[in-house]
């Protein structure tokens, strides 16, 4: 990875400090002073990374950005404008804008997390422990954190002095100390009081959790240390930024103080921040700022805050951004509107930076796992959601599981493997994917929950509660697919037939697999046997149903004479009739 970096200065001694700064962060630093030519001379270096003095801009040179930006070659370098902390960061304009903007003091801490996030450097860890060889020391490595070992917490203080570190892990009992006490001395260092600390406790002394979190650690890790449950913890709240990636925030208000001073929060926290005066002008800057999360106030002018919500949840563009509500209203009514509204997190007016801070976490948080849900959702059914709730809150239902009266329905495609032959893997699996998204979307118009995909099969079955509804919907569906088929092969590289078999009668639902491993929400039994030979018996383009289903549905639909057929298994001949139209 190209790591040099190119400090374009105005005063020499200021550039010079930042360039060492930048060097102990793992930089290669080349000081180029302003001049008419500077954009030849910062072309030809191939740097990574470049600081403009913001005086710089103010000058002759104030259209560099701009020639930056022209530049093929430069388009992706990540840029930083450094500038004295009496600049009101509201007031500047810089255009294009810049990556990154650095305000004094240029401390270590700072200087080290703007170069990290522009070459993407692996989080770095400060481990103090025992031992240099704990699972957690290593699942850390291997998760792609740089981890630094020390069983000395004198020693760890002072690297941490000479390089920073994003955050800190220590295990409780250290050799002569506590973590706790290293924690006080962490706090007592200018260049580290502002490094996360985690603390790591073997035990379950609940007086020593307690002094612990008194100590305003960032998390507590409990044995065993390296389990899924505090990994995750970690990734949460040490997650690696892509590379030259300056997170963004929108800031919705009508107040131009209130806004003011939300902006300042964020840019504190190196956000680059955008405002808006109310949930009109809000909703226009969305698409073109594509901001990471939102603050919006609840009372404002043309569009409020809740109309500005409602906006943004119904847009499949910006529905997973994390949403802040900032206003006055604080009552239950006013959380569970909040709450309907997809709201991520509240916050209530007045307000310091550090509530901001924790509103951000959790604002992300809570839309992190709105968006892990919705997810799992598009890999598992419905009713299978509903089998895990059962599950882990202790019922047996799901284990044992229970004998219901539904309509399956199965389909596949006549001669996929022919196809297979004929195309590659990347074609086939376009042609499945929009095909599937067809077909999925007809069968859920007419409340099917779709059980299973088996190569290019779809298992799908009508579980209302309600018997003749399940068999009419079921057959409707099938009818429908091979209407919606027709569409679909007039604009397909590739033309597809199908055949669909629909049965009613008695299945099994419940868990098969393992129990300590993985389980699968099912469906057996014959009923759902003979729905499947059904569908391998009907003609190409068309669907057989089982007499069962014709009998609950026969006032809905049209068929051919009655026949029987052979399944595999029965002694039986099971009847059954070719759909030939509805009613």
């Amino acid at each position: 990875m190209n790591k040099t970096i190119a400090i374009i200065y105005a005063a020499k001694s200021i550039a010079t400090a930042l360039g060492k700064a930048c060097e102990s962060s793992g930089g290669v630093v080349t000081l180029i002073e302003a001049n008419p030519s500077v954009i030849h001379e910062v072309k030809g270096g191939s740097f990574g990374m470049i600081l403009i003095d913001y005086s710089v801009l103010r000058g002759e040179s104030k259209d560099l950005l701009t020639q930056i930006r022209d530049q093929s070659d430069l388009s992706n370098v990540f840029v930083s404008i450094y500038m004295p902390a009496n600049e009101d960061l509201s007031e500047v304009t810089l255009f294009p804008r810049p990556d990154h903007v650095l305000q004094s003091p240029f401390t270590a801490a700072k200087v080290n997390a703007v170069v990290r996030q522009a070459f993407s450097f692996p989080n770095e860890v400060m481990y103090v422990g025992v031992r240099d060889n704990t699972e957690l020391l290593l699942a850390l490595r291997e998760m792609g954190y740089e981890v630094s070992f020390f069983d000395a917490p004198e020693l760890a203080l002072n690297a941490g002095v000479e390089k920073v570190p994003d955050f800190i892990i220590a295990e409780y009992k250290l050799s002569e100390q506590t973590a706790l006490d290293l924690r006080k001395s962490q706090l007592a260092c200018s260049q580290l009081k502002d490094v996360p600390m985690v603390v790591a406790y073997q035990g379950r002394d609940v007086n020593e959790i307690e002094s612990i979190i008194r100590c305003d650690v960032e998390e507590v890790l409990l044995s065993p240390f390296a389990s899924a449950v505090n990994l995750k913890k970690i990734q949460d709240h040490f997650p690696l930024p892509p590379r030259g990636k300056r997170l963004k925030a929108l800031v919705v208000d009508d107040s131009p103080s209130v806004s003011k001073m939300i902006a300042s929060m964020f840019r504190k926290l190196g956000y680059e921040v955008e405002l808006a005066v109310n949930g009109f002008d809000g909703y226009k800057k969305m698409a073109q700022f594509k901001p990471d999360i939102v603050t919006s106030d609840y009372d404002m002018p043309v569009l409020d805050g809740w109309g500005f919500c409602l906006e943004l949840r119904d847009d499949a563009n910006f529905r997973d951004i994390p949403i802040i509500m900032i206003t006055s209203r604080d009552s239950p009514l006013d959380r569970k509107k909040g709450e309907l509204l997809g709201v991520s997190s509240y916050l209530t007016k007045p307000f310091v930076l550090s509530q901001l801070k924790h509103a951000i976490k959790d604002a992300v948080a809570s839309a992190k796992v709105a968006k892990e849900q919705e997810a799992i959702a598009k890999f598992v059914a419905s009713d299978t959601l509903k089998a895990v709730t059962d599950m882990v809150d202790g019922g047996k239902r799901a284990n044992i599981g229970s004998e219901k009266y539904i309509t399956v329905l199965f389909t596949d495609i006549v001669a996929f493997s022919e196809k297979c032959e004929r195309y590659s893997p990347r074609k086939i699996i376009k042609l499945l994917n929009t095909y599937f998204d067809l077909m999925v979307g007809v069968l859920s118009e007419h409340g099917a929950i779709i059980d299973k995909f088996i190569g290019d099969a779809i298992v799908a079955r009508f579980d209302s509660g309600n018997i003749e509804t399940d068999a009419i919907n079921a057959v409707k569906a099938a009818w429908r697919m091979q209407e919606k088929l027709k569409e679909f092969n007039e604009e397909s590289f590739e033309e597809i037939q199908i055949r669909i078999g629909v049965n009613s009668g008695d299945v099994i639902l419940g868990n098969l697999g393992s129990k300590s491993h993985r389980l699968e929400y099912a469906m057996i039994g014959d009923s759902v046997n003979i729905g499947q030979r059904l569908e391998s018996s009907a003609p190409a383009k068309g669907c057989m149903i089982s007499e069962s289903t014709y009998e609950h549905a026969k006032k809905h639909v049209l068929v051919s004479e009655r026949k029987e057929i052979e399944v595999k298994g029965k002694s039986n001949k099971v009847p059954a009739y070719i759909v030939t139209g509805l009613a």
